[in-house]
């Protein structure tokens, strides 16, 4: 039915009083949102100021060594205000004791659980080892030092509301020291390293049985030991590129591994396996060798020495993924 003029006004009329009453509701809401009147607004929350920490223990292994028990005091974190001490006990209140040798690979040992600590800038992790730490090798067993009784690592930036979760790897094959003429093992700094456990991810893979049983590798008694894998970091393509575990200035052009990780056997199965955990996001290059028991830490070995490297292969490591590799 068509509507008259007089009609038609008194309609609009009342749509433009409700869109009038309308405007004022969302506009008043609006007001009051930016006043704050709801008690949630961002600029009333308080600013973080902590942050949350935790640090566990890992190993790379040893040849030769069947036991490393360290004891751990105490941890301690130095910054810009007065140092940050974490007591590390056992349920006796003795110092914890722990054979590292049990954490291979992925595995690891809580020694600070989560615990709050102010935000900023931590310039050093220093991590306390007592004497009563030890290793059983072949032959015989030998107690463990540490340089001032202390592992002096990186430090770190606490952010706010962050779970800084960090795990000590320790390469110990770079780490153990034998002094010549001392009844003594020096567990050094070199080869002790602090990650964040959010940005490292696992390496593991097998070894071709050909590259183990080559006629080179005669010159050992054993071909089931003295076998590793050398991890280097980038992507390097040529072999002779690549040298031993040595102390940085022996021959500078060489490049040295990030980490060498021991080659075992696994009888069910007949293969050679490796694991390299907690290895920072990246890419890297393998070499394998089957006579590492004649790299010595520290000093440069090559083939007048009996030492070499058979192959290379490259990969990437992804964080919080493993990674797996065959060398041949």
């Amino acid at each position: 039915m068509k509507k008259t003029k007089t009609q038609f006004n008194s309609l609009y009329s009342r749509a433009l009083k409700r869109s009038f009453s309308t405007s004022m509701v969302m506009a008043a809401l609006a007001t009051l949102s930016a006043c704050g009147g709801s008690g949630d607004s961002v600029d009333d929350q308080p600013t973080p100021t902590t942050s949350t920490f935790s640090l566990s223990v890992s190993d790379a292994p040893v040849d030769n060594a069947s036991e490393v028990v360290v004891y751990f005091d105490e941890v301690e974190l130095i910054g810009n205000d007065s140092p940050i001490t974490f007591s590390v006990e056992d349920e006796n209140g003795d110092p914890r004791s722990i054979d590292l040798l049990s954490l291979p690979g992925e595995q690891f040992e809580v020694i600070v659980e989560d615990t709050e600590i102010p935000i900023g800038d931590y310039n050093q992790l220093r991590l306390s080892v007592t004497d009563e730490s030890y290793i059983v090798t072949n032959e015989g067993t030998y107690p463990i030092r540490v340089p001032s009784g202390e592992l002096k690592l990186d430090g770190f930036t606490a952010q706010p509301n962050f779970n800084a979760a960090y795990t000590v790897e320790f390469d110990l094959r770079k780490s153990l020291v034998d002094p010549v003429g001392q009844e003594v093992i020096m567990l050094k700094p070199r080869g002790v390293r602090l990650v964040l456990n959010d940005d490292v991810g696992t390496l593991n893979g097998t070894v071709d049985s050909t590259l183990v049983m080559n006629e080179k590798c005669a010159v050992k008694s054993d071909m089931f030991s003295g076998n590793a894998v050398y991890i280097y970091e980038g992507e390097q393509n040529v072999l002779d590129t690549l040298g031993d575990d040595a102390e940085v200035g022996f021959d500078d052009t060489e490049l040295r591994p990030f980490t060498v990780v021991p080659v075992t056997y696994d009888e069910s199965d007949e293969t050679f396996n490796f694991t390299a955990g907690f290895m920072p996001q990246g890419d890297y290059s393998l070499a394998f060798s089957c006579v590492a028991l004649f790299d010595e830490p520290e000093t440069d070995e090559d083939e007048e020495d009996g030492f070499f490297l058979q192959t290379i292969d490259t990969t990437t490591v992804v964080a919080g993924d493993t990674t797996t590799v065959t060398i041949e």
